[in-house]
């Protein structure tokens, strides 16, 4: 790492992190437990952030490697730190701590524990808390309050963690731009909190869910996730869980006053006419399955937006599925939703660019001398942006298979080798035939890890800094 400045950004990072962890320690106050276990990894966050902030930097430019090294090292920082909360209380060792820590940040969900019923408050706070924390992505938020270079220069790091095959300003401003994004993320939170109030879930139940349904994270407090609780709360989180699988830039375009230009989103309409495909093949497999059919329904509605949206939540025996609707549940597992967005997955947009790329393909095969162009929302696609799609989803395939080889040397079946590379890769907690991830050795729990990180920062970013390393 030659340019030294890449540590000024990780400090600042870590000063805002610092400051993040104040939250669990108020809750620590108001349910009288013990903050020490928050109070450790701020001061360390804290006092490392100074240490670098003071060390002598050179001048000069962010350029795009190091943006994904200031992310990567960034994350691994943050995850280190997030974990000692859980490895400090006893609640587990210090690898499932990474783990759920890992989980929490990428918003995966995935969790170790067999039963969050017995942890601590400011724990099941810190958990959904951490899910809230990651969802826009930690630099984002950093970005929104301070600025990290003058002349936007620092949009290599903006572009190195938001997920997606490409990251637009939506104003000529990158801090603007985010306050924007943040303001229109928080408000949905918040709206989502009071109409779950409304349904009579507690100040507590509210908050966690709330932040846990805004980031697509799947983190709860119930052992059951979300099936205690009535079909109106099932419905509002449902909804919203759809709603934070939307590109945000389309409630920007709306808050503009351009919901024509909106709902003309090539992208939002692929994402809805899968996600109704989807509820009416799982609906017409399962109905037979319930009591009644607004049961069906619900379920139905609940399950495909808990996974295409890669949060992860659940209102029953996910089991019980046929073998068709498991296939489709993994296929949307991947895909997952928009690019912009709080989710995990391949995203909607990429998909769309290597579909095109595979029908001009085969149209150049047909007719050699003609030519066609690619195009998304409207735009011609470069090709340099389509190489990349390309390699991107390569890259995708090539890390599930290594993670899948290494977890099945596991104790572990076939079946719940897959679900759980694809759950974790792809940052969706909910798969079949596993509750939770205690079931697996250390070696397959560190991979996975290695996964959800990969998954979350979308490739680039490691590679980038490991090649780096070797230098």
């Amino acid at each position: 790492m030659k340019n030294k400045i890449i540590y000024k950004y990780v400090g600042k990072v870590l000063i805002v992190f610092a400051f993040l962890l104040l939250a669990p320690i108020i809750i620590t106050m108001v349910y009288k437990e013990n903050p020490i276990p928050f109070i450790i990894p701020l001061l360390l966050s804290l006092l490392s952030g100074i240490f670098l902030n003071l060390l002598k930097n050179e001048k000069g430019s962010i350029y795009a490697k190091d943006g994904f090294i200031i992310v990567s090292l960034s994350w691994i920082f943050i995850s280190l730190l997030g974990a000692l909360p859980f490895w400090i209380n006893g609640d587990a060792s210090f690898i499932d701590s990474l783990f759920e820590s890992v989980s929490g940040l990428t918003t995966t969900g995935a969790s170790v524990f067999t039963d969050v019923e017995n942890l601590n408050k400011s724990i099941l706070f810190w958990r959904s808390y951490s899910h809230f924390i990651g969802g826009m992505g930690v630099l984002a938020f950093v970005m929104a309050i301070i600025p990290l270079s003058k002349n936007d220069k620092s949009m290599h790091v903006l572009k190195a963690e938001m997920a997606g095959p490409s990251v637009a300003k939506l104003v000529p401003s990158i801090k603007k731009t985010l306050l924007y994004l943040y303001s229109i993320y928080i408000g949905l939170t918040l709206t989502e909190f009071v109409l779950l109030l409304i349904g009579k879930m507690s100040f507590f139940e509210s908050l966690v869910i709330s932040m846990s349904t805004a980031a697509t994270g799947g983190f709860s407090i119930l052992n059951s996730s979300i099936a205690t609780y009535g079909t109106y709360n099932q419905i509002v989180i449902a909804i919203f869980m759809f709603l934070f699988g939307v590109n945000f830039n389309i409630y920007f375009l709306i808050l503009m006053k351009d919901a024509k230009t909106a709902l003309k989103s090539e992208e939002l309409r692929v994402y809805v006419s899968i996600y109704i495909l989807s509820v009416l093949m799982i609906l017409l497999n399962t109905y037979q399955m319930f009591s009644s059919m607004s049961n069906a329904i619900t379920s139905s509605f609940f399950h495909v937006g808990a996974i295409m949206t890669s949060t992860g939540f659940s209102i029953g025996d996910i089991n019980i599925y046929p073998t068709s609707c498991r296939i489709l549940f993994l296929c949307l597992m991947l895909v997952s939703a928009c690019a912009g967005s709080t989710c995990g997955g391949f995203k909607i947009s990429r998909l769309i660019i290597c579909l095109k790329k595979i029908k001009r393909d085969l149209l150049k095969v047909i007719h050699p001398n003609s030519v066609h162009t690619i195009t998304f929302e409207g735009k011609k696609v470069d090709e340099e942006t389509v190489n990349s799609t390309c390699t991107f989803l390569f890259l995708y395939a090539f890390f599930i298979v290594i993670i899948m080889g290494i977890v099945s040397f596991d104790n572990v079946t076939l079946s719940q080798t897959i679900n759980a590379v694809f759950a974790t890769f792809g940052n969706t907690s909910m798969c079949f035939e596993i509750s939770n991830f205690s079931i697996f050795n250390d070696i397959s729990t560190i991979v996975m890890t290695i996964g959800m990180l990969l998954g979350r920062l979308e490739i680039f970013p490691l590679l980038v800094l490991f090649s780096d390393l070797k230098k």
